[in-house]
């Protein structure tokens, strides 16, 4: 191959990407990853891992939010709010029993 086609090939293949990262959200979720198509087209939040999110951290994140909804994925957001709700389980329970002692 030569200077030109690998020029022309890198070409082509930088474009798909930037065209890739523009209309879609590449999520990372505790059951793998998930293209998910944007809701507009912009540069940011190309990649995002919700494993950790929690309730708070989705209202950090709209636009992300309302692509996961239109995509019909609400599964990967029902993760986060198991989570929130067994943290705050968690903390009542450390909190009563704390208070015993």
């Amino acid at each position: 191959m030569g200077r030109i086609n690998t020029f022309i090939l890198g070409l082509v293949l930088g474009a798909a990407l930037v065209f890739g990262a523009q209309r879609y959200h590449l999520v990372r979720s505790n059951d793998g990853l998930h293209l998910i198509p944007k809701t507009k087209a912009t540069m940011g939040e190309v990649y995002v891992d919700i494993r950790n999110f929690r309730l708070d951290d989705w209202t950090k994140h709209p636009e992300l939010a309302a692509a996961v909804l239109k995509a019909r994925k609400e599964h990967l957001m029902g993760d986060s709010a198991r989570g929130s709700f067994r943290d705050a389980i968690d903390q009542a329970v450390e909190a009563l029993t704390s208070d015993r002692g």
